[in-house]
């Protein structure tokens, strides 16, 4: 059986609390674990990409701006804007969470948005922790 994202999460949490505790270092809080954890897995994710994959290309001029950057440069409201990008960001939430943590980097990176790129780590942090104390595995 294959493991799930939450598995994956909740022994990576005791493992560390372990180690904290045997090196005799104070534990963090949840959240922080759950934090370190989440980002382990982002970088883990990371590299397993292929070498040669074209995430952003940023010579071509099809970078994604910021949507604040969108909206100096367009006619849309900025709550329009600031909508379909949170939209965007829980897709790869549900990704993540229906899927895997590495799934949804996959996609954000190929997205080439920078917003969702830099507010996917905080979100999976929030939504793993939510998870994981609403099922009592913290």
């Amino acid at each position: 059986m294959e493991k799930t994202e939450i598995d994956l999460i909740k022994e990576r949490i005791r493992v560390k609390k372990e180690q904290l505790t045997r090196q005799e270092l104070s534990i963090p809080e949840e959240k922080e674990l759950v934090a370190e954890t989440i980002e382990e897995r982002i970088e883990d994710s990371l590299k397993e990409m292929p070498p040669g994959m074209d995430v952003v290309k940023p010579d071509t001029g099809m970078k994604v701006p910021f949507p604040s950057q969108i909206v100096s440069q367009t006619d849309e409201s900025s709550d329009s804007i600031i909508e379909e990008a949170n939209i965007k960001l829980s897709e790869l939430i549900d990704i993540a969470v229906e899927e895997s943590i590495p799934k949804a980097v996959s996609t954000a990176l190929k997205s080439g948005n920078a917003f969702l790129i830099d507010k996917l780590r905080d979100s999976l942090v929030d939504k793993y922790y939510q998870v994981l104390k609403d099922k009592k595995l913290i």
